[in-house]
């Protein structure tokens, strides 16, 4: 539309004026504007009922559109995550956070307002604040389920802290750690290995999970570097205390991490605590000669 009306218009636009057009013309001119408006009106009555659709659908308690949403037993939809930290803290006396109206604990996946939500973002319906944390699940998954295996690892850290919207959910972060591993992915094989060893999300399996830390370990991956050295440190979790081989593998985690919360599995409070535990090694060390 927008296109003929340029056509019919060009006339105008070289110097001449609408009134000097053939009546045919100016008709058909008139009419091409009329559904111009009429197709932008149409346009603005679309764009307010999705917008309307939306807010109904945003988390009370995130003010954020729902990246796994759930019917709560007052009637609302929140996210996951959201509603969850709600119920956990909640003392005896559970309210729903909306009305503050007693409420049970059930909670019950809204799949159509997931498909909802997710047909209205990939169709580029929603572009709005609100709408940011979905939008990156979304394309992190599909990502991820397109064989990507950073992706995948991306779904393991966010399931494994929660992040991003996402509720913390162990079995999640192992599927997609072992998704990863079958890929021959090295962050995966250290976050496998992880699971595996402190049985989370998954049957323990110490043997299993050393082997893999100590493949990813051999490959140059800070984090299984990081967690074998802090694992001979204290001697937890059934390896025994090796300060010689703590203070090798802690040195190589400071030589492989550049001190930035960067996604590599590791934060800058990790970073400080190796630090330490290095230092107190080396004290050691100097110590006995």
């Amino acid at each position: 539309l927008l296109r003929r009306y340029r056509n019919l218009n060009s006339g105008a636009s070289r110097g001449s004026d609408v009134k000097d057009m053939a009546p045919g013309k100016r008709k058909t001119l008139a009419g091409v504007s009329a559904e111009l408006l009429a197709a932008e009106e149409t346009n603005k009555r679309r764009k307010s009922a999705i917008a309307a659709v939306v807010k109904e659908f945003i988390c009370p308690i995130s003010l954020e559109l729902p990246v796994e949403p759930v019917m709560a037993e007052d009637g609302r939809v929140y996210n996951r995550a959201d509603i969850k930290k709600h119920i956990d803290t909640a003392d005896d006396n559970l309210t729903s956070p909306v009305t503050g109206a007693p409420m049970g604990p059930t909670l019950v996946p809204a799949v159509q307002v997931q498909n909802t939500l997710h047909a209205l973002i990939e169709s580029g319906a929603v572009d709005d604040d609100s709408a940011e944390r979905l939008k990156k699940v979304i394309a992190m998954r599909k990502e991820a389920e397109a064989g990507d295996p950073e992706a995948m690892c991306g779904l393991r850290e966010w399931y494994y802290a929660g992040g991003n919207g996402l509720h913390k959910d162990h079995r999640q972060a192992y599927a997609w750690a072992s998704k990863a591993t079958d890929l021959n992915n090295v962050r995966g094989m250290a976050y496998k290995g992880d699971r595996l060893y402190l049985g989370l999300g998954v049957d323990e399996d110490k043997v299993a999970g050393a082997a893999l830390l100590g493949i990813a370990a051999g490959r140059d991956d800070v984090f299984a570097c990081y967690y074998l050295g802090d694992e001979y440190y204290t001697g937890g979790s059934g390896l025994p205390k090796d300060h010689k081989l703590a203070k090798y593998w802690l040195r190589k985690a400071l030589d492989l991490f550049d001190g930035e919360d960067n996604g590599d599995g590791l934060s800058q409070k990790d970073f400080e605590e190796c630090k330490v535990m290095l230092k107190e090694l080396e004290g050691d060390t100097e110590s006995t000669h």
